[in-house]
């Protein structure tokens, strides 16, 4: 009783917090989310930035301290070199970041992508990979066996795309594909909340794969759904 009690709680304060969100989000579809996000990457291939000088204006900072409305939700790995906010061009509020090494999805980023589309507002998931991923690497050089550390549990989130590439005679990048198609199937089948959204047509999940070295987000077969 005292851990329900403590969970309203919290989800009580989070909804206060967020009341100024909820009234003021703005009805921007999946399909809308979507194009403003690949247009801003491509601002970021060009090195053309629109928002980044932006981001820490007071002005800005103003506009988004009593409450926040993104239009899209980026589960994205952790890598140092793949920060969304800057490869798609975005300035405070606009995108919900969640990101773990590997762009892997458990109980913890479920109930953060369940919150920014119910509480939020959010109209777009979108599932984004990287070249050359270190999580994805390490998981495929050790065939997707975990050696039981904290480390190892990345491993054990990612052996199902490593087991199906390496069926095939797959490498490495064609895992990070399998990772992130894979990623985004459990989206639905894990989170009755995302899935009855996508059914009803408010929310699209897409997959997408970032190239480090062009700078460009690539769709992957299968979005849209």
């Amino acid at each position: 009783m005292k851990r329900l009690m403590t969970a309203l709680a919290v989800m009580a304060a989070l909804m206060a917090g967020n009341a100024f969100a909820s009234e003021t989000t703005t009805s921007i579809t999946p399909d809308q989310a979507l194009a403003k996000l690949l247009e801003g990457n491509s601002h970021f291939v060009k090195g053309d930035l629109d928002n980044l000088d932006k981001m820490s204006e007071a002005r800005n900072r103003t506009l988004v301290a009593a409450g926040q409305h993104p239009y899209a939700i980026i589960l994205a790995c952790s890598d140092s070199r793949v920060p969304p906010e800057i490869l798609f061009d975005k300035g405070l509020g606009e995108i919900f970041v969640v990101r773990v090494a590997g762009n892997i999805v458990e109980r913890h980023e479920l109930g953060s992508i369940e919150y920014a589309i119910e509480h939020l507002g959010a109209s777009l998931v979108m599932v984004l990979g990287h070249e050359r991923c270190g999580a994805v690497t390490a998981a495929f050089n050790a065939n997707g066996i975990s050696d039981g550390s904290n480390i190892g549990s990345l491993v054990e989130s990612i052996a199902p795309a490593v087991v199906e590439t390496k069926a095939v005679g797959g490498d490495v990048e064609e895992c990070i594909v399998s990772n992130v198609k894979k990623v985004a199937e459990e989206l639905e089948a894990r989170s009755a909340i995302i899935k009855e959204n996508v059914e009803l047509g408010k929310v699209k999940i897409v997959r997408a794969k970032y190239d480090l070295d062009d700078g460009k987000v690539t769709l992957l077969g299968g979005e849209g759904h």
